[in-house]
């Protein structure tokens, strides 16, 4: 009789265990049955720059003119553009620094602008096109350097379109210059300031992907 009941105790753990088993399964079968699927919108931000070069140079050009006397003349061919990648110009500006009010004060310049590139012939720059003057104001450097007037706002739509803008500036030491600038040295800047475009709102349609 005690070996029967140890039988049918067995029995019943056994059914147990097979039970669990069975419920394990079933539960397997709806995790792994599950289908699921993930879309995103992926986002890139880049910002942009303002890039306005002096003849293809970012950081400007350097001129050295010495050894000039009363009578000298020199012509300096200037091309202002908007660098690749730059972003489009809202307003366009150009100062003048200069030292040594005693030279700078006989010095002139003149700056003109011609619808193409300067052609050099000989000693002098010339135009095949048509020529405009592009400052107005104080003819010696000493006071430009604080009354700057340049005609730049013309220049902004041909250098937001990729286009150039070619200048001629004529540096010039008039012949009644005196002996007191004999000997004298002077640093010029000119420097050309570009500011983006104002801020606007615009509409991006996302592209799909598949």
């Amino acid at each position: 009789m005690r070996i029967n009941s140890v039988r049918r105790n067995a029995t019943k753990i056994l059914a147990s265990i097979a039970l669990v088993a069975g419920a394990a399964t079933v539960a397997g079968v709806g995790t792994f049955g599950a289908f699921t699927d993930t879309t995103t919108a992926d986002t890139s931000v880049e910002t942009g720059v303002v890039d306005v070069r002096m003849n293809g140079g970012g950081q400007g050009v350097e001129l050295d003119l010495s050894n000039m006397v009363p009578g000298d003349k020199v012509q300096v061919p200037i091309t202002i553009s908007r660098g690749a990648g730059s972003v489009k110009l809202g307003d366009l500006a150009v100062t003048t620094n200069a030292t040594n009010n005693t030279l700078t004060s006989k010095l002139i310049l003149g700056v003109d602008k011609c619808s193409q590139a300067w052609t050099t012939s000989a000693d002098k720059l010339s135009c095949n096109g048509s020529t405009t003057p592009v400052y107005i104001g104080p003819s010696n450097i000493a006071v430009q350097s604080v009354h700057d007037v340049w005609w730049t706002q013309s220049w902004i739509n041909t250098l937001n379109d990729d286009k150039a803008i070619y200048l001629r500036a004529t540096l010039s030491l008039p012949s009644s210059a005196g002996n007191d600038v004999a000997g004298q040295t002077a640093d010029i800047t000119w420097s050309v300031t570009g500011t983006q475009r104002s801020g606007k709102d615009s509409v991006v349609i996302p592209t799909p992907v598949s």
